[in-house]
């Protein structure tokens, strides 16, 4: 999957009203067995290929349905799911995240999953994140946890001993420090985060503190708890002492560029990055750890994509199949072996990790274990951006904090109170 499904996934929702409108769109499924087309579409151009491959497969064993695939990019892909919703035209199956899910599952748009589809086949987390009502309504097709790559030729330079497995976060802030102040002739950081970049920072330092970002049942903000507000203050502290790059600085080049420029020695990203890192001038000097431990059992968040049936698809029982095949042990594998992501299905996660030797990327996958589920409502787009908004002076040093983040939690209530369950 291309790069990582954050904020900017929900986003482009803006008409969350017009979708609201749909009741079921009374599906005509083709149940006679016969022939039919689906039309499947994804948002990474960069997967067109291994699923022409994919869908090869697929068609030697039904070769009774043709498959067209269309792979629309990321900025345009939200609005035009939202037109197709709207108009009930959506697509036989398509690419779903979890900012967008429960909106689409609410208003009736998704099938329910097949019966041959087993969830303890997945992580649990992931699996929960698209289950609405008790109803699993999409499959899940890959994920990402989180972890810390990080230039082991910075660490030796400043001295610094280099994360492993058990580390703390103290240890991953005391690091941080020790770098930016042996290296600060040098302009080199620590690490890096901006309020945008929610689902690769904060969000994990929320979960590690024993905080929350939103309550189980999505109605209440979490940003007033003192737990959440110390997961916060991780990355507001870096910043404040110098040893993470400023909001503006970050502006101007991504946390990504800091890195593979030698400019910063710990970036938090999935293993997404793999695919970005691999050709860099760096890549001898990249390693990669698990994130650090917190209080809480918890060390990452969850997230990725799922495939979904459109209810009122004219030809459910084609589509469902065509799902089934996606989630199934030969896809997963050819997926996770194209380095795209990490294949929800787990017997199939190592087709991933072998698939960039030079780096122990099991971590990912053993992470899922100890995740929690991407925090999302129904409809997450609107806090999303209060997120920025709020939490942007904080990052800025204009405003406290805890300050910022009771704000946001306020604010955050006000729109969730609003929200159409």
């Amino acid at each position: 999957m291309n790069r990582r499904l954050t904020v900017a996934a929900a986003a482009t929702l803006t008409a969350a009203a017009a979708l609201a409108t749909l009741t079921g769109c009374g599906s005509s499924a083709s149940g006679d067995g016969g022939s039919a087309s689906l039309s499947y579409m994804i948002w990474d151009t960069n997967s067109k290929e291994p699923y022409d491959k994919l869908i090869e497969a697929f068609q030697k064993e039904h070769p009774e349905i043709d498959v067209e695939v269309t792979a629309v990019p990321w900025d345009q892909y939200w609005t035009k799911l939202q037109t197709q919703a709207s108009s009930g035209s959506l697509p036989d199956v398509f690419w779903i995240n979890e900012p967008n899910f429960q909106l689409y599952a609410s208003n009736d748009t998704l099938a329910p999953v097949s019966d041959d589809y087993d969830p303890k086949e997945f992580p649990e987390a992931l699996v929960k994140s698209y289950t609405y009502d008790d109803k699993v309504l999409a499959a899940p097709q890959t994920y990402h946890t989180i972890g810390v790559w990080y230039n082991a030729d910075i660490f030796e330079r400043a001295g610094v001993t280099p994360p492993a497995a058990g580390w703390t976060l103290d240890d991953f802030t005391t690091a941080a420090k020790d770098i930016a102040k042996a290296l600060k002739g040098e302009g080199v950081y620590g690490a890096a985060s901006v309020p945008g970049a929610a689902q690769e920072t904060y969000y994990n330092t929320i979960v590690e503190e024993g905080g929350e970002v939103i309550s189980e049942d999505g109605t209440t903000s979490g940003y007033g708890d003192p737990k959440t507000i110390e997961g916060l203050k991780i990355w507001t502290d870096l910043i404040a002492e110098g040893a993470a790059p400023t909001v503006d600085q970050l502006a101007e080049s991504q946390a990504l560029q800091y890195f593979t420029s030698g400019k910063l020695a710990m970036l938090w990203s999935g293993g997404w990055q793999a695919n970005n890192l691999k050709d860099s001038e760096i890549v001898d000097s990249v390693k990669v750890a698990p994130l650090p431990q917190g209080p809480s059992d918890l060390v990452t968040t969850i997230q990725g994509a799922a495939n979904a049936v459109a209810a009122n698809s004219k030809n459910l029982e084609a589509a469902q199949k065509f799902r089934s095949f996606l989630t199934g042990q030969e896809a997963s594998e050819i997926f996770g072996e194209a380095g795209l992501g990490i294949p929800a299905r787990t017997s199939a996660a190592d087709s991933f990790t072998k698939a960039f030797p030079n780096w122990d990327l099991q971590l990912f996958v053993d992470q899922a274990a100890h995740a929690a589920p991407y925090p999302v409502s129904l409809n997450t787009a609107t806090w999303n951006q209060l997120e920025v908004e709020y939490l942007t002076p904080a990052w800025k040093g204009e405003k406290p904090v805890e300050q910022a983040a009771k704000e946001l939690a306020a604010a955050m209530d006000e729109a969730l109170a609003k929200e159409k369950r």
